[in-house]
């Protein structure tokens, strides 16, 4: 919104959302200071990591079909991505690219890394657990998350009016 270094995240989900944001989805891991409880071996980067949330929002949403290992399993990853993420409140917004957004969960160099970059890739989960999201967006794009199965881009130079012209991410339930 104005400056090319503010990525917007507003919040019109009706529930809280976490937001992580990275340089790319191959970001490592390791340049963060995650602290899961349950991290499998295999996640290494945003994407590792996206794809296995993603995956526990099904777990959780089919929770009847699967034994209760599993379910603490998803529960746990899902509670440990809300620990290492950003909270934004229902009707609130926060600017994703700023120093004091990026140390809650960033490393000094992490957090290097992300300021004056051009495009920043977005992971964003429902409060619930049960939507989860994934995207790249250009430094200066704002988006809201929305209470229906999309995130919509805001028009230019607002946060809350949505522009669905310029861009939507799907927001499935369930993952």
């Amino acid at each position: 919104m104005g400056s090319s270094e503010s990525v917007y995240m507003a919040n019109d989900s009706g529930q809280d959302i976490y937001v992580m944001a990275a340089l790319n989805p191959d970001w490592a891991i390791a340049t963060s200071s995650l602290t899961l409880p349950y991290l499998p071996e295999e996640i290494h980067s945003l994407l590792d990591l996206y794809q296995y949330i993603k995956a526990a929002t099904d777990v959780v949403k089919n929770s009847g079909d699967v034994g209760s290992d599993a379910y603490s399993a998803a529960m746990a990853l899902i509670d440990g991505f809300r620990q290492n993420s950003v909270p934004i409140t229902y009707q609130d917004y926060k600017d994703v690219q700023k120093e004091d957004f990026l140390s809650m969960y960033l490393s000094a160099s992490g957090i290097a890394s992300l300021l004056g970059a051009k495009t920043v890739s977005l992971v964003v989960m429902s409060g619930d657990g049960m939507q989860v999201a994934m995207w790249d967006t250009n430094a200066d794009d704002s988006w809201i998350a929305t209470n229906q199965t999309e995130i919509i881009r805001s028009k230019y130079g607002s946060i809350w009016q949505p522009d669905p012209a310029d861009g939507t991410i799907a927001w499935p339930i369930g993952g």
